[in-house]
């Protein structure tokens, strides 16, 4: 008998420790997954006019750009964004979702800025009932870092600034031509190429001497301000969300960077959605 019961007793022992064992696991499988985000770098529907380079723009309310938006829509879907994030700031964040609350009530005509014609519609077709503010303020004194450079003879510097501008430009004109679809221009601006020009601010950030390290300093500011967007949309990437932030292009390299990095935010690549194996649309 005391066999029998020792027997029984090691055998309870050894389904409790598997209990034990296998409860965290069966836990963490009803934790949601964490949050995801999807970083549409776009070009400004209005032409930007404060950035560095500013696209050509076209009416993008016509009948043919309205259609051209259409498709991008229907790319975007199919990610199934439960939250969406604009560049705004977010003192702005209360007017905006009024003006979409108006839309989406057939009281308001939507503006041609990108906001409005891919945020407010995408999130009109998936019923969203508001969108989310992420910006954060800061520019670039360019004079004052080609001035630092200036004085500190930067001859060289200069002169591969010079060069390395004007073949941007010279690309940008091209992608951004106005023959071009909505949509090919936003796979340019999602593209590794478009990506890799982010390279330039590390010219600007060489730019002046210990005195006077404009450049650093402006570089500091520009990094920073992309860190504060990145710690708004990182707030409303919340377990289980899926995040589409609409920014411009130029934020793009360093906001896939910080998610990439993130250990809690998996990072969702856009040209997975905006180009499928089929390439309808695109012509």
């Amino acid at each position: 008998m005391r066999a029998i019961l020792a027997t029984f007793t090691i055998a309870i022992a050894i389904a409790i420790a598997i209990a034990c064992a296998t409860a965290p696991a069966a836990i963490a499988d009803d934790s949601p997954p964490p949050g995801q985000v999807m970083v549409l770098g776009t070009f400004h529907f209005t032409g930007g006019g404060s950035d560095m380079i500013n696209p050509e723009v076209d009416d993008f309310l016509t009948p043919q750009r309205q259609a051209e938006i259409a498709i991008v829509l229907d790319r975007l879907e199919t990610f199934a964004p439960t939250r969406i994030a604009v560049e705004l700031t977010p003192e702005h964040e209360a007017g905006f979702n009024a003006r979409y609350l108006e839309f989406v009530g057939g009281e308001r005509e939507l503006g041609v800025n990108e906001r409005q014609q891919i945020g407010m519609r995408l999130a009109a077709r998936l019923g969203h009932d508001r969108l989310y503010a992420v910006d954060h303020p800061g520019g670039m004194d360019f004079d004052a870092m080609l001035s630092a450079a200036q004085t500190a003879g930067q001859t060289d510097l200069l002169a591969t600034w010079e060069s390395y501008i004007g073949e941007v430009r010279t690309i940008l004109a091209e992608r951004d031509s106005l023959d071009r679809s909505i949509l090919q221009r936003l796979v340019s601006e999602n593209s590794q190429p478009t990506r890799d020009m982010h390279n330039l601010y590390l010219l600007l950030a060489q730019m002046g001497g210990i005195e006077d390290p404009a450049g650093a300093r402006e570089m500091t500011n520009w990094w920073g301000r992309n860190l504060h967007i990145f710690s708004n949309i990182a707030e409303i990437a919340e377990p289980g969300e899926r995040v589409l932030v609409i920014y411009g292009a130029g934020h793009k390299a360093l906001l896939d960077a910080y998610i990439q990095g993130a250990p809690n935010i998996d990072w969702i690549e856009p040209l997975d959605y905006l180009v499928p194996t089929n390439l309808e649309g695109m012509d």
